[in-house]
């Protein structure tokens, strides 16, 4: 007898989803004709297909077999879901509208391994929010800073909730939508100008952050840490418990430190998001007021940039004007945006830079041998696998994880991880850095530092005066 009920159940989740029958079966490692069976109640999914299937439609197991969703009211996914699918929708508009349709493989992939890593979470909906914030901020001339890595998602990047592009070095064409993926540099700012065949000047990005090193999104517990200028918080907050109508908001304030933290509960999932009123923030508008000219027109991509850096005059540059960055200025000369990326990494972990990376720069390696951040952990040891044939992430992440937790410092690196590494041919340099990190940072925050910094730097060599007057 066949089972109608299942077949139209199945019918709607994947039309909710926007997918054919044939795009539904080739996620899940089956025909589309196996898909019109279930549709049609002529057979069911076996168990492992179910699970598949669950992950792909976003419901669970059980709400498939019962055919009922358990967490919500069927008005309320629908709103959610439409919601969800819009945003998705963005995503892939934005893409294409930089990179062309169809975008290279390599960039299709890379949003749809996203979507495939969020599609149990409401994280699509919290990068919207953020991206709001992003726009609200920028139409009020205010300046915003967001935490938590979000730099590493692609999917972000393509919203506007971050700035920084996570994707490999490469160039693109905003006119004919060209795009050329380029290993002659480790990254993207440091591409050189290029022309495009249609005549056009091609646009150089990408920072290398793979987004495995990114995953807070299977956590039931979702926050973001936001740093914002005082003067804007409060349209922030409005922006916040706007955007969260229909949920339950509280909220929670620290005064003294001028820090509030907004939580959203919902049925589903709870997330949490710390506003912090930035004084700095304040200092950035009134060297824009003062030289006339705002952040996001300073061409801070340049060879006198890299020349202040690599002369260590840093003073009044943020994250840079330290005693102990001077010393790592001065031991690395950085020759390009790549380095100076990697020296703040080296100088904001624990156990990276004192007896790890200063000895391997001191015995001739460059900044792309040592490990600045997690994501050289990962990078370096994906690379290898890749090598052999090896195309899944599993042990890259679970050394990185371990290294960046200090797993290995505290207490050695287990034999099997031993023996797996050497049957990558992992060099020995590599397994003693590893032994000795406490904590590495993220590179997606070493990356908006450090166009901070740049940005800076710029204002300091154009605008000598108004900078030591504000930033001094």
């Amino acid at each position: 007898m066949k089972d109608y009920s299942f077949g139209n159940f199945l019918h709607e989740l994947r039309s909710r989803r926007g997918l054919t029958q044939y795009q539904l079966g080739a996620l899940v490692g089956v025909s589309d004709k196996a898909v019109s069976k279930w549709e049609n109640g002529s057979s069911k999914p076996q168990s492992n297909i179910l699970y598949k299937l669950s992950e792909v439609l976003g419901i669970s197991v059980d709400e498939l077999l019962t055919c009922k969703y358990h967490s919500f009211e069927k008005e309320e996914i629908k709103g959610v879901f439409a919601m969800k699918k819009q945003l998705w929708d963005e995503a892939f508009d934005a893409m294409f509208e930089r990179y062309g349709n169809p975008a290279p493989i390599e960039i299709t992939n890379r949003l749809l391994t996203e979507q495939t890593e969020m599609q149990n979470t409401d994280m699509i909906v919290y990068l919207d929010l953020l991206s709001l914030l992003a726009s609200d901020a920028q139409k009020h001339g205010e300046h915003i800073r967001v935490g938590g890595g979000v730099g590493s998602s692609f999917t972000a990047y393509l919203l506007g909730a971050t700035e920084i592009n996570p994707l490999k070095p490469h160039y693109f064409c905003r006119k004919c939508r060209a795009v050329i993926f380029d290993k002659s540099s480790d990254d993207g700012w440091d591409l050189r100008e290029k022309v495009c065949s249609c005549g056009n000047k091609m646009h150089a990005d990408g920072h290398n952050i793979p987004f495995e090193t990114y995953r807070p999104l299977e956590q039931r517990n979702t926050g973001f840490y936001v740093s914002v200028s005082p003067e804007f918080i409060h349209a922030a907050i409005s922006t916040v418990q706007g955007y969260f109508k229909d949920c339950k908001l509280t909220r929670k304030e620290r005064e003294q430190n001028k820090i509030i933290t907004c939580s959203v509960s919902t049925e589903k999932n709870e997330f949490s998001i710390t506003l912090c009123a930035d004084e700095e923030f304040t200092r950035y508008k009134e060297l824009e007021r003062a030289t006339a000219t705002c952040f996001a027109r300073v061409p801070f991509i340049s060879g006198e940039i890299l020349k202040e850096f690599r002369e260590y005059r840093t003073d009044g540059i943020i994250e840079f004007k330290t005693s102990i960055m001077k010393n790592v200025l001065y031991s690395i000369s950085p020759q390009s945006f790549h380095d100076l990326i990697q020296i703040l990494g080296l100088t904001h972990g624990t156990g990276v830079w004192y007896d790890n990376g200063n000895k391997l720069i001191e015995n001739g390696h460059s900044t792309t041998d040592v490990n600045a951040y997690r994501e050289d952990v990962f990078n370096y040891i994906q690379e290898k696998m890749i090598a052999r044939g090896i195309a899944n992430s599993g042990f890259a992440y679970k050394v990185m994880q371990d290294t960046r937790r200090g797993i290995y410092a505290k207490n050695g690196i287990p034999d099997d991880i031993r023996l797996n590494l050497k049957a990558l041919d992992v060099e020995d340099w590599f397994v003693d850095s590893i032994s000795k990190i406490r904590y590495l940072f993220q590179k997606a925050h070493g990356v908006t530092f450090v166009k901070l910094a740049a940005t800076l730097m710029w204002y300091k060599i154009h605008f000598p005066r108004e900078f030591n007057e504000i930033m001094l």
